[in-house]
């Protein structure tokens, strides 16, 4: 299914709000007319449903069965009183517009002549909770009569529904559905873009960009979501500052700390010179240790200038494969001397534009990582493959893996799981989050998982096509 698709059909808060929106509408609606048939003392003439219209030639029948009309031309108006109780409520209407029983004839009646005149059909009309249907044209004797039916009614909302269903036309309807549909919809778009918008920031906030602020997005609203907005914009503001403070210190310390070095450097290198033998394994200890220091400052220096967009070196064009053979030919000679294997194979040369040492630096990096984790006559595998979507590039060794609640995170500064890493086996815990960065740099991205057997599995996405 399309990313759009189901962006649209899942239970999302706009469409939640939308149809709550629509439903209200239609229940106010609807509420609007049933008040009206409650209240109202008469109704519009609808015609008359086909149950209606049943009854009524019904009547008819049993009026001409019952010879009524031929007792009221034989002047029998006694015969006529004496007629069924089934007829009390039906007036019979002659061309003088009198009914032939002598009943008072009520005027809603003519309305309902009016009616079928023009349109050819019977109707019904309520006044009361009194429903009035006809007429039905009944012949006698080369003379016409109209029928008309009285009952009892408290249907009148069916009535009001009916007067609506049979006046209104379908377009019209649908026209106004449609409109209340568009109202919703604007209403529902203006409550629900400022949640979006403020997503789409904290998302850009959550990926690194520490400028990302929510009020421009929301343009002049002075409402909740416009306090809601700069509530984060004062809380990202803090947090940028503080990020940044720290990165400033992290650099700061890091380049103070390499003059003490260089001259505990010196110093351990003259001290060499002069110890006598019970001394010098101690000397070859803190040089050792100032060596380590050394590169961890190192790894350092280098991850703040990652992290503030600074690149000491311009791109450049290189096959991915001759790095490769620089960088595998040197992890085989650092492999062989724990007895593990490095293997690498790749199906064609690969082009690639991008920096140079900041690539060659991650995957030596991961590469070193996985040799110094996977055990002892065992191998790591390195393979590359280019598609329409890009180059991938794996580094897979045969070790223990990863926890998988660790895999989103080894690719942090610091982080150490300690099922998978510990300090014993002499990292600083920089290698994968400078990796990370110089991948990035280059426009791609890294991730890692664990196979189905053992080991961890790392690999690097970088774009196609950009020589």
């Amino acid at each position: 299914m399309l990313p759009w698709i189901r962006n649209l059909i899942r239970p999302s808060l706009f469409w939640k709000i939308f149809l709550w929106f629509w439903l209200a509408t239609l229940i106010t609606l609807t509420s609007i007319v049933f008040l009206y048939s409650l209240t109202a003392q008469d109704s519009k003439l609808v015609p008359a449903s086909d149950e209606e219209a049943k009854q009524l030639r019904q009547a008819a029948i049993n009026i001409q069965l019952r010879k009524v009309i031929d007792k009221h031309q034989t002047d029998s108006l006694l015969m006529i009183n004496k007629v069924d109780e089934e007829l009390d409520n039906t007036f019979i209407i002659d061309k003088n517009g009198e009914d032939i029983a002598g009943k008072e004839v009520p005027d809603v009646l003519y309305h309902l002549s009016s009616f079928y005149r023009n349109r050819n059909t019977p109707a019904t009309v309520i006044i009361d909770s009194t429903a009035y249907t006809g007429p039905e044209v009944v012949f006698n004797r080369g003379h016409y009569y109209l029928l008309f039916l009285k009952q009892q009614s408290p249907h009148h909302f069916s009535a009001v529904v009916s007067y609506l269903y049979h006046s209104v036309s379908v377009w019209h309807l649908l026209i106004a559905l449609g409109m209340s549909a568009l109202v919703c919809f604007a209403l529902t778009w203006y409550l629900t873009r400022p949640i979006s918008q403020l997503q789409k920031t904290t998302q850009a906030f959550a990926r690194g960009d520490l400028t990302a602020r929510a009020q421009p997005s929301l343009g002049k609203r002075q409402d909740e979501f416009a306090d809601l907005a700069e509530d984060f914009d004062l809380m990202a503001e803090r947090i940028e500052r503080v990020i940044q403070s720290q990165k400033r210190l992290l650099s700061d310390v890091s380049h103070e700390l390499r003059s003490p070095l260089t001259r505990m450097q010196i110093a351990a290198s003259l001290a060499q010179k002069t110890a006598s033998p019970a001394s010098q394994g101690h000397i070859d200890r803190i040089e050792l240790e100032v060596q380590r220091l050394d590169e961890m400052i190192g790894e350092l220096l280098q991850m703040a200038a990652l992290e503030r967009g600074h690149i000491n070196e311009e791109r450049a064009n290189f096959m991915l494969n001759d790095l490769l053979d620089i960088i595998v030919e040197d992890a085989r000679f650092e492999a062989e001397a724990n007895n593990k294997t490095v293997d690498y194979h790749s199906d064609h040369e690969i082009a690639f534009n991008g920096y140079y040492s900041l690539l060659a630096r991650a995957i030596e990096n991961v590469l070193r990582n996985a040799i110094r984790h996977t055990p002892d006559d065992t191998c790591v595998t390195v393979s590359t493959s280019e598609s329409e979507l890009g180059i991938e590039l794996k580094i897979c060794d045969s070790g223990h893996g990863v926890s998988e609640e660790h895999l989103e995170k080894i690719f942090e500064a610091f982080y150490r799981p300690t099922d998978a890493r510990e300090r014993t086996s002499g990292g600083a815990g920089l290698g994968l989050a400078i990796a990370k960065r110089g991948i990035e740099a280059n426009g791609g991205k890294i991730t890692a998982y664990n196979q189905a057997g053992s080991g961890l599995c790392v690999v690097f996405y970088l774009p196609k096509n950009r020589v």
